[in-house]
């Protein structure tokens, strides 16, 4: 009996500190890679910090802009291509070694935020929404129920970010026409999710929130994100989709310190919720280090 107790209490202390490190934060900038080289590895660790898992095939570092740091990431969609496997990449929480396998369950948050450039000659999707960030989400068996999207939408009729869970299809439209992207700037974009089958009218704790330069534009607990109880996310798609018809001319643009972290952030906006932010420009250039910084002009968009 004594040994069975000592077994026990053996398997207790080693489970516990599992219990309580559950938490993981993924952070891609490129500043410690050279540029040209591709941000992936399916073990999701490169050069000291993480990096796409797959689907990065026109992804890659780069000095030529840069919000903090040494190097950032630079998206290339191609004339024609509908971009997936090639725009962006795909993040697999479960393939970067030192998460361990953690997939979001029911009750879970999630924060996601990234630095955005477009230069001054970029044009937006013609035929509509562009997929941004999307968390992927499954049911307890392993089947696809489709996606958490935080959609942007260039079209200057239309509000500039949408939210939808696929799995239920309601939509959530959020932002002002200056709340889009910026050309020949940086624009930090926030997004978090508080993971429930339910919505707050519901009995549930489902919420959805997106920051734009550390403004809160978007807050709803009335969209669910999950499908069942049992259901989870377990990857980030980071754009990856052009659209059906394939991109109208090819064009680049910037990324930086793209972040993912289920680990409750210090920082807080202005009504007092957690959030990543924005952090430090490197001289000065980026969006600012606070909520308070100047709004940039509206973009200048090509359209037919």
């Amino acid at each position: 009996m004594k040994a069975y107790s000592a077994i026990a209490i053996a398997a207790v202390m080693i489970l516990l500190p599992l219990e309580t490190i559950s938490a993981f934060t993924i952070s891609v900038s490129g500043d410690n890679a050279s540029s040209g080289q591709r941000p992936l590895s399916e073990g999701c660790q490169l050069y000291g910090e993480e990096a796409f898992t797959s689907d990065s095939g026109n992804t890659r570092y780069t000095d030529e802009q840069v919000y903090s740091g040494d190097g950032a990431l630079k998206l290339t969609i191609e004339q024609g291509s509908k971009g997936f496997g090639s725009l962006g990449g795909i993040i697999d929480f479960a393939s970067c070694d030192h998460v361990g396998g953690r997939i979001l369950k029911k009750g879970d948050e999630v924060w996601v935020r990234v630095h955005v450039f477009f230069p001054k000659n970029f044009e937006f999707n013609r035929n509509g929404r562009n997929k941004f960030l999307r968390l992927r989400t499954f049911s307890g068996s392993g089947n696809s129920e489709g996606y958490n999207d935080l959609y942007l939408d260039g079209r200057l009729d239309s509000t500039p970010y949408d939210y939808i869970f696929e799995g239920v299809q309601r939509w959530y439209a959020m932002g002002e026409q200056e709340q889009l992207f910026p050309l020949g700037q940086w624009r930090t974009v926030e997004y978090y999710l508080r993971l429930d089958n339910r919505t707050e009218s519901q009995g549930g704790s489902a919420r959805v929130r997106v920051w734009i330069d550390g403004e809160l534009i978007g807050d709803t607990g009335e969209r669910a994100n999950l499908l069942t109880p049992d259901s989870y996310i377990e990857s980030l798609y980071f754009f990856t989709y052009w659209d059906n018809d394939g991109a109208h001319i090819t064009q680049s643009f910037y990324v930086d310190d793209l972040v993912v972290t289920s680990d409750t952030p210090e920082n807080r906006d202005a009504n007092g919720f957690p959030f990543i932010g924005l952090g430090k420009p490197t001289n000065g250039s980026g969006s600012g280090d606070s909520g308070d910084a100047p709004r940039p002009l509206p973009p200048v968009l090509t359209v037919d």
